[in-house]
This record gives C-alpha cells, structure tokens and sequence, in this order.
C-alpha cells in the first residue's frame, strides 16, 4: 500500500502551514531522504491563470512558499515554476506571478522564480507507443521534482490534483495541441497518466486547505477542507483528497486509469483523522440539488449519462470580447464578434479550455 500522510490546517498562516509542511515531509524521511544527494528541486506549483489566492484557483503562496523553504534549508537550490495557461513568456509569467502572490512566496523561502521559457521534448514508451512531451525547462533540468497541486473539482476530468497539475509541465499554448489530438476524455486523461509518469515526481503535496468546488479549475467556488495531502505517490495522493473531499475516484478517467495500469492500489493513512468531510464538494457542472439527485444513480449509469450529456460552454453576456478564449480553442472553435465570443459548436469538442481560461468567468457550462 501507498502511505500518504493527511495533515489538518485550518488556514493559511505562514507558520502553521510550514509546521505542518515538515510533519509531511519528516514523515517519509525528511529532506535528505528525498534529496539523495542531489541539489537542484523545481517546487512544480499551479498556476493556472493570474487570480488572487483568495480565488482558490492555483497553490496558495504560503503553500509555496513553505515547501520551498523545506528544500532552501536543506541546502537546495530550489525554484518555483509552472507553465500557466495560454502563452508561456516573460510578460505573461510575471503577471501570473504577481497576482498569484508568488514573489511573496519566494521572498519567504529563499527560491527562485522560474524566468527560463524554454523546453524540451521528452519521450516516454508507454501501453501504447511512445509519446512525446514539450515539457518546460525548469522541470527538465530540476535532479528533483516536488508537485504542488491545489485540490479542486475539474469540469473535463472530474477532480484535478496531483497527477493533473503535471498539465502545466507542457509548454504554454502547446497545451491546446494535446486536447485537439486527444478530443475524447478517456483518450485526455490517458495521455495525463503518461505525462505523470514521465515527469515522475519525486514527492506530491495537495493544497486542499481551501480548495474548489462546482465549475473547477478556475470557475467554481472557494471551499474551505483545512488539509493538506503529501505522498510519495502523486495517485494515491489524489485518492486520498477525492476520498477526502466525498468525491468519487471511479468517475475520474485518471485515476481509473492508474488503478487499471497498476499504479496505484490502496492508500494506508499516516499523520491525522482522514474522516471525509461531512458535507462532500460539488462536482463540476453540477449544482448542489443535481448532485444529491446524481449521487443517488449507480455510478456505471451516471458515468455513461454524463458522458453523453456534456454540455457546450455557453457565452454570458458577461463577455468582453477579449479574445483569450479564441486563442486558447484547440479547435478553433470560437471567434470574436462585435466584441464578443462566439461558438461554432460544430468544432467545438468540450474540452472546456475556454472556460477553464476566461479571467473574468464569463463562459458558463450549465
């Protein structure tokens, strides 16, 4: 069994989520026991698009910040880096930066910011074939790789974590290449598996002190789990924090997939109560009464009704019409018109990046 060790923090004070940062990491050893020796980390952080950490949408900097800080004292030369959605150049990444508050997380630990934009292609023979991966140069040329995801629903994948947050591993907008290769969800979250097992990283922390529930990645609502979920396994982490967060790893595509290629079989708890929360989180495109009725029909039908029934984005008339959900549109799907988006649902093929990009929440999947 895979230990993945569940520590409670009820908010985000520097001090508390440090102290409970190093009951995670002494617990598997400590530093030196991850580190073998080797000197350089990249602290893979989420940062999905330039929100505030108040949002719930990427890792919070004093989550950054903390496990940085782990590595810093141990003698490391650690950086924090992620390739956000959309673009992948300086402007965009210091914009990313500093409204994520991750200056303010290297100020606290001592690491660096990633200013590299390069990649590199990595290959990995898989099931089936060999894929290949731009991967960004940061994680490339890091000896260590610590992933530190953010705990939220997912409206194409169900649950995103650990092992789905090594998505920002690819290089900028050669993101929208995989999911125009790769329409159907299934075949997706295959391809995150390898990716995951490709980067391999050395440990994984999730960041579910407050996580999101509804419309995740990034359009859904803060919700407060106080906990944070380290492993050396990044599929047992992210099996620890759906079973946490009430949610079902049976309708994740990822993680169904890792139990079937044996990655992963069950999880023995270390650290604190992993008693569920009482009041599970709301899956994506769901609202709460649709839920209690869902959560009622066996999972085999509602996974099949679900995948039928995956709704196109919508346009509200919250659109400005500034154009970031065009360029993001793997399949060229949408337009700007009279300063407003427009789909062409004939192309489109719900990979939701639209919505998952819009800053200003103005793509709905109802």
């Amino acid at each position: 069994m895979d230990k993945v060790f569940l520590a409670k923090c009820p908010d985000y004070d520097f001090s508390l989520v440090q102290q409970n940062v190093v009951r995670i990491f002494d617990a598997f050893g400590g530093a030196q026991s991850i580190l073998r020796g080797r000197k350089k980390v990249n602290v893979k952080v989420n940062l999905l698009l330039p929100k505030s950490p108040d949002s719930a949408a990427t890792t919070h900097p004093a989550v950054a910040a903390a496990v940085a800080k782990y590595f810093v004292d141990a003698g490391a030369d650690v950086t924090i880096a992620d390739s956000p959605g959309g673009p992948y150049n300086t402007l965009t990444i210091n914009k990313v930066y500093d409204a994520c508050g991750m200056r303010e997380a290297a100020r606290l630990s001592g690491a660096s910011l990633n200013m590299d934009m390069g990649s590199r292609i990595k290959t990995f023979e898989c099931e089936g074939g060999v894929r290949a991966f731009d991967i960004i140069s940061p994680v490339c040329d890091a000896d260590v790789v610590i992933d530190v995801a953010k705990m939220k629903t997912h409206s194409l994948a169900y649950f995103t974590g650990a092992v789905k947050n090594l998505f920002g591993t690819i290089a900028g907008v050669n993101k929208a290449a995989y999911h125009a290769n790769l329409p159907k969800v299934e075949d997706f979250c295959a391809m995150l598996v390898d990716l995951c097992r490709t980067v391999a990283p050395d440990f994984s922390i999730i960041d579910g002190i407050v996580g999101m529930e509804g419309d995740g990645p990034s359009g859904g609502s803060p919700r407060h789990a106080g906990v944070l979920i380290g492993a050396l396994n990044p599929f047992a982490a992210d099996l620890a924090a759906m079973r946490y967060c009430g949610l079902s790893e049976n309708n994740s595509p990822v993680h169904r997939r890792g139990v079937e290629l044996g990655l992963v079989s069950d999880i023995e708890y270390i650290g604190d109560d992993p008693t569920p929360l009482e009041v599970p989180f709301v899956p994506a495109m769901m609202d709460k009464k649709m839920w209690k009725a869902v959560s009622a029909i066996p999972k085999v039908v509602s996974r099949i009704v679900g995948a039928r029934f995956r709704p196109y984005p919508i346009i509200s008339d919250r659109c400005v019409g500034c154009g970031i959900c065009a360029q993001s549109c793997p399949g060229k799907a949408l337009e700007i018109k009279n300063k407003k988006a427009v789909l062409n649902k004939k192309l489109c093929i719900k990979c939701y990046c639209c919505h998952e990009l819009c800053r200003i929440e103005a793509i709905d999947l109802r």
